[in-house]
């Protein structure tokens, strides 16, 4: 597992809480003392060993509030799993991210997805009911802004920019609650991938409370049969220069695939 900055600054703060309250604890509950006992420590002694006792098992208690570390993705495994439903490997996983590969219903045909993500980030899967499955496969730091998310849309026309343009308005628009305006497509370029872009666009968000918040991303695009699908990776433009690097490596690797296989996917387990 690897442990982020984050992490840590969390495990300390959460290690030196629970000294300081078991101190308060240990001073609030010590019995008075005698001249008696004053005179030979051995209270003072007691009192030092209760008051460690309570933090180690305060410690212990709080253990489950403090965030756990991210997994890191087993290449080896990861690899396994691509090579026995017959998609191609990956050569690597960078530091600091894992890999998803995660299946889609809601489209014909039914997907299968793949991409990197920060490993710092939170996976959002399809909820799938006696209805059917709802929503997409995305992953971000949500409270932050920062997030990608798979979009599918129909293939038809040129692949120029009017259609990418199309497809990404329709991307950023799935949730409804939120409308845009100024959007715009600032680059294209091959990705790494075989018949996959690179997708450069900005826009505004106008929010439910009627804010506006300036928007940066990248979004990978390929098309598979007749449908389009998408990966959009986005930021707000404060945070862009920051989050760039981050985000033009999570939209570059993505990779969507038909699902012809009806084996046990197990996508959901550790890999």
């Amino acid at each position: 597992q690897e442990i982020t900055l984050l992490d840590s600054f969390n495990m300390c703060r959460g290690v030196l809480a629970c000294l300081a309250a078991a101190c308060a604890l240990g001073a609030a509950f010590a019995p008075g003392r005698s001249e008696a006992t004053r005179a030979s420590g051995q209270e003072d002694a007691v009192d030092r060993r209760s008051v460690l006792d309570q933090a180690m098992a305060m410690m212990v208690l709080s253990s489950a509030a403090v965030p756990s570390a991210a997994g890191a993705t087993d290449l080896k495994k990861f690899n396994s799993k691509l090579s026995s439903l017959g998609l191609e490997e990956v050569s690597g996983i960078p530091s600091g991210f894992n890999a998803l590969l995660e299946s889609y219903s809601q489209s014909s045909p039914k997907l299968l997805v793949e991409f990197l993500y920060p490993n710092y980030w939170l996976v959002i899967r399809p909820s799938t009911n006696t209805n059917g499955e709802a929503g997409t496969v995305s992953a971000g730091d949500y409270g932050k802004g920062d997030s990608a998310a798979l979009y599918v849309a129909d293939a038809s026309g040129q692949m120029d920019k009017a259609f990418y343009q199309k497809v990404l308005v329709a991307g950023i628009s799935q949730r409804g609650d939120n409308q845009y305006q100024n959007f715009e497509v600032l680059k294209i370029k091959p990705g790494s991938g075989k018949d996959y872009a690179l997708v450069d666009f900005e826009y505004e968000l106008l929010t439910g409370a009627g804010f506006v918040v300036e928007r940066r991303g990248v979004a990978g695009v390929t098309t598979l049969g007749k449908k389009a699908p998408a990966l959009i990776a986005v930021t707000t433009a404060a945070r862009w220069k920051k989050l760039e690097p981050s985000l033009r490596t999570v939209a570059d690797s993505f990779r969507a695939y038909e699902q012809t296989t009806s084996a046990d996917l197990d996508l959901s387990g550790d890999m």
